[in-house]
């Protein structure tokens, strides 16, 4: 559930969840050199991610 900055911020009703996604960049060598960290209205995304292994 949003903290109540989340929901002021995003305008979400009562009892709307969010999802929050992390997402790390790494250089070659293993080192983070991104972070994004996205707050997002549970009711307004759908997510889809195609990742190869």
């Amino acid at each position: 559930m949003p903290s109540g900055d989340e929901a002021d911020r995003l305008c979400l009703g009562a009892g709307t969840p969010v999802i929050v996604v992390v997402r790390t960049a790494l250089a070659a060598g293993g080192r983070a050199v991104e972070v994004n960290e996205m707050v997002l209205d549970s009711a307004a995304y759908v997510l889809t991610y195609d990742v190869e292994a």
